[in-house]
């Protein structure tokens, strides 16, 4: 009997049970979510933008719309968070979006931005007018404007005095928006030179500084630069001047911005420069200071430009103004900057050359310092010459037996040299290959005992307007390049 009674109780209450379930279910109300055009945070949220890979990715976007449902989407940027100013950063068809370093870079800085570091950029996708949430960066830039010259001005006249050879003719100012930011980072300026309408095809140094917005030059110097370029003494000519400001990552990649030329009227003063002699395992002398060592050529237009082309040994080698003497040296101390030592400083480095083979070298002095180029050479075309001389009435006379046949270098086939050659003035001369009259080399304008020949049938013989005596003679046929030095 009591089993009987539990088993009627257990039953009861079940069915209490199961009813009072029903009447729950029947007060739930099942609602959806509204729809809505949502922008996913961000995971990380502080971007560095890294100029040395402008092409990867910054920023991906991606959202979620389930309530637009567009195959249109426009990504807006601005530097606060009402978008007062907005920036249309590119459109999308898909859910998701890229901007790469360049792109995003280049936007933030015309939108504005004064600073460079932890800039508060906000973005949002425009679907057709309706708008997502807004996300917040905070995005470390670099610069794309150039330093901007503020003196001299366009047009400013510069006269330039032999008699104030050491006080300052020129101070070259700019401004940089990086040096007053807080990106934090060393920024290197090279001033250059050229020639106003040359595209600074070949420029020339007029100083370098770090982290400064300021470079004087005294008026030797400055008449270094002019003639550098190609300006002639006594008479005004313009030169284009430029900034250069590079940046350097820990990665080695360089970020290069250039001022926009401003051009200034520059009078040189005529003066002279002195030549310059090889010494180094890489050229044939070798480390001996005084051992016949072959001069740098010379521009006959522009006097302290020097060039040479022809076989280097590997090693390394400097520049001597006097054979037997070890100062002045003129090297380098990294870089494309010339360095000298005129005897009481210390020495530069040397000009390294790592493979053996043909280079050209091009330098141009300016005071104590100046530019240089190396590039490879090609000589596997050049003809080879058996025997090349020096004939005319300058040397003794027209006939084969007055020839005076240069001495082959030893590395080096297309350079040549004769010492002790007795040059009589008012006379001329020719320089021919082979002892016959095929291959001639004439004369191109030059008033110096430099400059480069012109391999011709017919022309100008070289005058020779210096004093009569002794004189050693070095010619290149790979260029037409001579220089005639008195012994």
């Amino acid at each position: 009997m009591n089993l009987y009674i539990k088993k009627i109780s257990f039953l009861f209450l079940s069915l209490v049970l199961v009813f009072s379930a029903c009447e729950t279910e029947e007060s739930i109300e099942i609602t959806s979510p509204e729809p809505a055009l949502v922008l996913q945070e961000p995971g990380i949220s502080n971007v560095f933008l890294n100029f040395g890979t402008p092409a990867n990715s910054a920023i991906t976007l991606s959202w979620n719309d389930n309530l637009t449902e567009s195959s249109s989407y426009s990504i807006e940027m601005a530097l606060d968070s009402e978008f007062t100013s907005i920036v249309n950063l590119g459109t999308a068809s898909s859910n998701s979006f890229s901007i790469s370093v360049a792109a995003l870079n280049t936007a933030i800085r015309n939108a504005g931005a004064v600073n460079f570091s932890d800039i508060a950029i906000y973005l949002r996708v425009n679907a057709g007018g309706t708008m997502s949430n807004a996300v917040q960066y905070l995005v470390t830039t670099y610069p794309t404007q150039a330093p901007q010259i503020t003196s001299p001005t366009a047009s400013a006249p510069f006269v330039l005095s032999i008699g104030t050879s050491g006080q300052t003719a020129i101070t070259i100012n700019w401004t940089d928006a990086v040096l007053t930011s807080t990106l934090g980072v060393d920024v290197n300026y090279t001033i250059e030179a050229a020639a106003a309408g040359t595209n600074f095809a070949a420029p020339v140094l007029i100083g370098s500084v770090k982290n400064n917005t300021s470079v004087t030059a005294t008026h030797a110097d400055f008449n270094a630069v002019a003639i550098g370029i190609g300006l002639s003494p006594t008479v005004a000519g313009n030169m284009a001047i430029r900034v250069i400001a590079k940046i350097t990552n820990s990665n080695g990649n360089v970020l290069e911005r250039i001022s926009t030329p401003v051009t200034i009227s520059v009078t040189p003063y005529l003066a002279t420069f002195p030549n310059l002699y090889m010494v180094g395992d890489a050229t044939t002398p070798g480390w001996d200071n005084n051992n016949n060592n072959t001069p740098m050529f010379r521009n006959q237009d522009v006097p302290n430009a020097y060039v040479f082309t022809g076989y280097f040994k590997a090693g390394a080698f400097k520049l001597l103004q006097t054979k037997g003497q070890w100062q002045p040296q003129w090297g380098t101390n990294g870089g494309s900057s010339l360095a000298v030592n005129l005897g009481s400083g210390s020495d530069p480095g040397t000009f390294n050359v790592a493979t053996a083979g043909y280079y050209t070298y091009n330098l141009t002095t300016v005071g104590e310092s100046g530019s240089y180029t190396v590039s490879p050479f090609n000589a596997s075309g050049a003809t080879t010459y058996t025997t090349m001389g020096i004939i005319g009435q300058a040397i003794g006379g027209w006939g084969d037996a007055d020839e005076i046949n240069f001495t082959k270098d030893a590395n080096n086939p297309h350079l040549w040299y004769a010492l002790a050659v007795n040059f009589t003035n008012g006379q001329e001369f020719l320089i021919r290959a082979n002892d016959q009259w095929n291959d001639v080399w004439r004369h191109t304008g030059s008033t110096q005992l430099y400059g480069k020949a012109l391999l011709a049938g017919s022309g100008n013989n070289f005058p020779f307007t210096k004093a009569s005596g002794s004189y050693n003679v070095w010619f290149n046929d790979l260029d037409g390049n001579y220089v005639i030095i008195p012994n």
